[in-house]
């Protein structure tokens, strides 16, 4: 009994001891602290430590499959078959590409990882979530978002696929992540005067480059359209379905229809009319009545 009661005490001291070093180092140091416990044939110890490293919410989906690949490798190890099958059949369920990373690894653990990648278990279930721009109202660059619920944790690179109308075939880019939503935006391109129809679709990869889900696919792409922009008499640019008018010259630009009286320029030529009558006035009231001043010489009279 009392063998027992002391085997459960360090159990549980092993168990506090790795959750404390997992919690406090960073991921990539806490499992390198793991491997080594491996490494030295620690694998109780190297178990507790990547349970507790499993724990934690700030791992990659990259560091999440290697803690899963180091428990797996330890339970081998440590003579618990089926604790390791069920521990590999996780790491392929969310990444059937994965390979055993370990060069130097014994044949037993290459043997048992190699069986679990054939077996092919049930991929991880994703929760994908995308709605279609469908038709923009202005022509600028679409924003493509995809939120990724369940299973986000496998997830460790969306890409875009998109090309449009006339384009021999699709270009890729890498969707950026936060907070579980992956966003990328399709560049505009082309002449402003004619609309783009737009097809693209969306792949979710797995570390391992595997593909874990998609909406869309090269044969039914979804479709947007970014319409065209066509200038009124105004040097107003407006989308072709009439929304969005922005001035050509980039600044704001009032509706017009007001009176005359309402602009300031007519109230400045008012002014100066005005200005201008009572000067002339003024001058034409302090000439004198008699004709011209005499001057310092005398007068000279003209006789006939």
């Amino acid at each position: 009994m009392r063998t027992l009661v002391a085997s459960l005490a360090i159990s549980i001291s092993l168990w506090l001891t790795g959750v404390a070093a997992a919690q406090d180092a960073s991921p990539d140091v806490a499992l390198g602290q793991a491997r080594e416990l491996v490494l030295y044939a620690r694998y109780p110890e190297a178990i507790t430590a990547g349970q507790a490293l499993l724990a934690r919410t700030d791992l990659s989906a990259t560091q999440r499959n290697a803690t899963l690949e180091l428990i797996a490798t330890a339970q081998i190890a440590n003579r618990q078959p089926a604790d390791a099958r069920q521990t590999l059949a996780t790491l392929y369920a969310r990444d059937p590409g994965h390979r055993l990373s370990d060069p130097d690894a014994s044949p037993p653990v290459i043997s048992a990882f190699a069986r679990a990648r054939e077996a092919r278990p049930q991929p991880i279930a994703l929760g994908l979530q995308h709605e279609s721009p469908g038709t923009l109202a202005r022509r600028e660059p679409p924003v493509i978002e995809l939120r990724v619920g369940d299973g986000a944790d496998a997830v460790s690179e969306v890409r875009l696929a998109y090309r449009t109308a006339g384009e021999p075939g699709y270009s890729q880019v890498v969707m950026n992540p936060r907070s579980g939503t992956w966003t990328a935006r399709i560049p505009v391109v082309g002449t402003s005067d004619r609309a783009l129809d737009v097809a693209y679709y969306l792949t979710v990869l797995a570390p391992s480059g595997a593909e874990l889900g998609r909406v869309g696919s090269d044969a039914e792409p979804l479709q947007l359209r970014i319409p065209a922009e066509v200038p009124d008499p105004r040097g107003v640019a407006i989308a072709a379905n009439g929304e969005g008018g922005v001035p050509l010259d980039g600044t704001e630009r009032d509706g017009g229809g007001g009176s005359v009286a309402e602009e300031p320029w007519f109230w400045v030529i008012i002014g100066v009319l005005v200005a201008g009558g009572v000067a002339a006035g003024v001058i034409v009231a302090t000439q004198p009545a008699g004709g011209p001043d005499q001057g310092t010489l005398g007068t000279v009279t003209l006789m006939r």
